[in-house]
């Protein structure tokens, strides 16, 4: 059942994804997702795609941006998953805006050229 709803994904959608137990610094457990793999990836139906944690402990980090109902993405930790660690979608879309502000830290993050 799990691979049938990640068939439909696309970016910018917030999944629940069992990140299991962590090492110091990375995400854990069962928590919401931001899926930022691009929509043009997505569509080979990826095992794998990239994903950025979100908690409701906000820390006020500039690495964070805020997702209504889900806390802030931790746009400092993308993380590539299996798509099995998906537990849920939450039929819920960051929206362009938002998954742009996601996108750019990462870029910035990365030390990638903007634009």
């Amino acid at each position: 059942m799990r691979r049938r709803a990640t068939l439909l994904m696309r970016a910018g959608d917030v999944v629940r994804c069992d990140f299991g137990t962590p090492a110091r610094g990375e995400p854990g457990f069962a928590r919401p997702a931001v899926v930022v793999t691009s929509d043009d990836v997505l569509e080979f139906r990826q095992h794998a795609i990239v994903v950025v944690p979100c908690t409701t402990t906000r820390r006020g980090w500039l690495s964070e941006v805020d997702i209504s109902g889900f806390g802030v993405a931790q746009a400092h930790l993308p993380t590539t998953i299996s798509v099995d660690r998906i537990v849920e979608t939450t039929g819920t879309n960051i929206g362009p805006v938002a998954l742009q502000q996601v996108r750019e830290l990462l870029a910035d993050l990365l030390g990638l050229p903007a634009g």
